[in-house]
């Protein structure tokens, strides 16, 4: 079958997580044509698929948007990262790798409050079809076939390396009340146990490895990367192409069906709004013609911070002397050979869900701990003495 590239049916903007996944999907029907549009490009530097590179990849800005938030008095009037891949993959090619799907009362809430097929048990079954639990597939008896799968394409894996400084921690806090817990993703969220991450063998597993890459090699699937969509335009109100810059050269594609808008919760408001979608008074203000009025473009955006609180050890039991010198030159080659230790681990090693107080639903807060710690956070220098590290975050 002969495929015109110049009129796809459906044209993806956005070659992320959910880019990856819709790009792969609808290129399974072979009478569908599909273009993805990325601008980023291909996810060939090795610090992507070694876990430890994220350190370099948050700071580049050949693979992550470098974002920043405005000045605010509540954050001491800071500009705080926001880090958003540009690159195939997305921020799944550059986040912390750190699996989490979230409470279940969280989804319950959403369907409530009148967002019909959002329940937890309306998305389960999503969850388990995305899913190639490692830990179940194993044969391990903490995690539950009713809510995790095995058949998926995206890997979860737990941590490869286990720590005796994250160890002790489990130990003391179950010591004060809090439970051991190995799967945060299944019955119950409570307690403390090791991350599971999206990694394979020891490698970051993104979007594009899980998704498009087993789909590259199909004729009706087109990736063009370094292509900066400007706008979508439409007819009428309807979406029928998109506007886009590669190589300092403009484009105008065509839809002979759809265009899909996966560019993240940064950038997909924003291409809406240069299409003339949204807020009237926002886009008048930037010289835009008004194609749609829809006033929660571009607005409601809800992050959780997570502040450092770091801690000297008086033992050397943590990771810091490991990251310099020839402790980090055996770390690597210990990586080359078993593709465990330093280099294999995630942002966050050991997780903690936790109730402030009493009375609460679910946990409120979650922790993201490691046992190191920085002296230069931003440029990710480690402290010369051993330290841990607790990341507390607000989930409401």
């Amino acid at each position: 079958m002969a495929y015109d590239h110049n009129q796809p049916d459906y044209i993806v903007i956005g070659g992320g997580s959910a880019g990856c996944v819709m790009a792969a999907r609808l290129s399974e029907d072979p009478a569908c044509h599909v273009v993805l549009l990325e601008a980023g490009g291909e996810d060939r530097n090795p610090l992507i698929h070694v876990p430890a590179g994220y350190i370099k990849t948050m700071v580049n800005p050949a693979m992550n948007w470098m974002f920043e938030t405005e000045p605010e008095d509540s954050s001491g009037n800071r500009r705080i990262a926001i880090p958003r891949g540009k690159v195939l993959g997305g921020s799944s090619a550059i986040n912390a790798m750190l699996y989490v799907r979230g409470q279940s009362a969280d989804y319950d809430g959403w369907a409530q409050r009148g967002n019909r097929g959002w329940s937890y048990n309306d998305v389960l079954p999503y969850f388990r079809k995305a899913e190639h639990c490692e830990a179940l597939a194993n044969g391990d008896d903490d995690f539950d076939s009713e809510i995790h799968g095995i058949d998926g394409p995206l890997n979860v894996a737990p941590v490869r390396t286990r720590y005796e400084a994250l160890d002790m921690l489990i130990d003391a806090a179950e010591k004060l009340g809090y439970p051991r817990n190995k799967d945060y993703n299944g019955a119950s969220q409570d307690g403390f146990g090791y991350y599971q991450v999206t990694q394979k063998n020891g490698l970051r597993f993104s979007a594009k490895k899980a998704y498009l890459q087993p789909a590259r090699s199909r004729p009706n699937l087109r990736v063009i990367t370094h292509a900066h969509v400007t706008s979508i335009s439409l007819s009428g109100k309807r979406a029928d192409g998109v506007h886009y810059i590669r190589r300092g050269k403009a484009h105008h594609l065509k839809a002979g069906r759809e265009v899909i808008l996966s560019a993240g919760a940064i950038q997909s408001p924003q291409i809406l709004e240069l299409s003339g979608i949204g807020a009237p008074d926002h886009i008048n203000r930037h010289g835009i013609s008004v194609c749609h009025e829809l006033s929660g473009v571009g607005s409601h955006l809800a992050d959780h911070y997570i502040s450092r609180l770091s801690w000297r050890l008086r033992r050397n039991i943590s990771l810091n002397n490991h990251a310099h010198g020839l402790g980090l030159a055996a770390e690597i080659i210990r990586y080359g050979l078993t593709r465990r230790g330093l280099l294999s681990l995630p942002a966050g090693v050991l997780s903690g869900f936790v109730r402030s107080r009493d009375g609460l639903a679910g946990p409120d807060i979650q922790y993201h701990i490691a046992h190191a710690s920085f002296a230069n956070p931003a440029k990710r220098v480690f402290d010369k003495f051993p330290g841990m590290t607790f990341g507390p975050c607000q989930l409401r």
